[in-house]
């Protein structure tokens, strides 16, 4: 074929080709508006590599609007939000509030409770009454402080008879008291520990009289008396703990150490016109020439606290 007719052959062919493109164009558009020829990329209308000028111009006009109107065609813009908060009432729903409850009382009934709290204290009162006057009688019990009762008020009265206590008799076993059962236990050649116990309180009863020698007082005790011991004393410091006998160690204690007496034996010890009976409690002294070693109530009864080491009368 020469070469003027193929290349009129070649031409009609393109013309057929580009008229059958575009009818499918339109029919695919028919069908579905968003079109297949053209394509969108970022807001700007992309052209297909294999179209040409004479395609796009065999393209209806109609289609062509439509595309252009497609390749213009934004995203919508966001929405912005306002430059202030709306209130919080108009953007949240209102809360519907509760009923606010009272508070209830700690206390049901103030009034029957304070009811009780008298009836509590009225029998309170009477059972100290009662444990108060249980023993009614002077020597019934080994008075001392603080104890209160009807005996308290006995030997208080007898105390004063014997010009001893100048307080009134108010029943309780106070520093007074002490002070006049001690002055009396001193002036009866009894130990003078401050506590009325049997051997004193029958005493007061019987309004023994004053001593002044321990052989007048105690004739009994005269005869045995006849030992020289040396004496020491200890306890402060030591108050609390137990002792080689079993005894708690109290400044009250009226008692000794020996090395070899048992325990619990009782020693009679003089000093000027003073008598102690004072108890084993203990085990010692260790010290070089010391016979016993007093505990600091004995020393004190005995009224060689200032001496430190003195030689008395004993028994043992």
């Amino acid at each position: 074929m020469p070469a003027h007719e193929a290349h009129a052959w070649w031409a009609e062919v393109e013309d057929i080709r580009a008229r059958i493109e575009a009818r499918r164009a339109g029919a695919e558009e028919t069908r579905d508006p968003a079109p297949r020829l053209l394509g969108l990329e970022g807001g700007r209308t992309v052209r297909p590599a294999a179209m040409s000028h004479q395609h796009l111009a065999a393209v209806p006009e109609r289609s062509q609007r439509r595309t252009v109107r497609v390749s213009e065609s934004r995203p919508p813009a966001p929405r912005r939000r306002p430059l202030y908060d709306a209130p919080a009432q108009q953007q949240a729903p209102a809360i519907r509030r509760r009923p606010e409850r009272r508070a209830r009382p700690l206390v049901a009934n103030p009034d029957r409770i304070a009811l009780w709290a008298v009836l509590l204290g009225l029998v309170m009162l009477l059972v100290c009454i009662g444990s108060a006057g249980a023993a009614t009688t002077l020597g019934t019990r080994t008075l001392k402080a603080p104890m209160e009762g009807r005996d308290v008020r006995q030997l208080q009265n007898a105390l004063r008879r014997l010009s001893l206590l100048d307080a009134g008799a108010t029943a309780h076993f106070g520093p007074l008291t002490r002070r006049a059962v001690v002055r009396f236990q001193r002036t009866r050649c009894l130990t003078p520990d401050g506590i009325a116990g049997p051997a004193t309180i029958q005493a007061i009863v019987a309004r023994t009289r004053r001593c002044h020698t321990a052989g007048a007082a105690v004739p009994g005790r005269a005869s045995v008396l006849t030992h020289r011991r040396v004496v020491t004393w200890y306890g402060p410091g030591w108050y609390g703990r137990s002792t080689a006998c079993g005894r708690t160690l109290t400044p009250r204690l009226i008692g000794l150490a020996d090395r070899h007496l048992p325990c619990g034996t009782v020693v009679h010890l003089a000093h000027g016109s003073r008598i102690v009976d004072a108890v084993v409690v203990d085990r010692g002294p260790y010290a070089h020439g010391v016979d016993y070693d007093l505990t600091w109530g004995a020393a004190r009864a005995l009224g060689v606290l200032a001496a430190g080491r003195a030689s008395v009368r004993s028994s043992h």
